[in-house]
């Protein structure tokens, strides 16, 4: 099993807006909600990509500063794809929050 984490922080934004953006980025992204814990800031999400199962977990820490953590793993993917992925899903996130 492939596992891949990206930890992204983001000056200048709140908890909330970083959560909030993570939310409603999701449909942009293709991923589908499994789970969502509001009190943690996480979602647990799934996705089947080109026939690949990936399970993407996305976290807004509290603390400073503010930053937001994706965790992907598949059984099918290699760590090179999920890394790419990962980037993929961090820039579109980012990008809504300057929208």
């Amino acid at each position: 099993m492939a596992k891949f984490e990206l930890k992204q922080e983001i000056p200048g934004r709140s908890v909330s807006e970083c959560y909030q953006a993570c939310i409603s980025s999701l449909d942009q992204i293709g991923y589908a909600l499994f789970k969502k814990r509001d009190l943690a800031n996480l979602l647990i999400c799934n996705e089947t990509l080109d026939g690949r199962k990936i399970n993407l977990s996305l976290m807004v820490p509290f603390g400073s500063p503010t930053s937001i953590q994706a965790n992907l793993s598949s059984d099918s993917m290699d760590d090179e794809a999920l890394q790419i992925e990962a980037d993929r899903i961090l820039k579109t996130i980012v990008s809504n929050l300057t929208e």
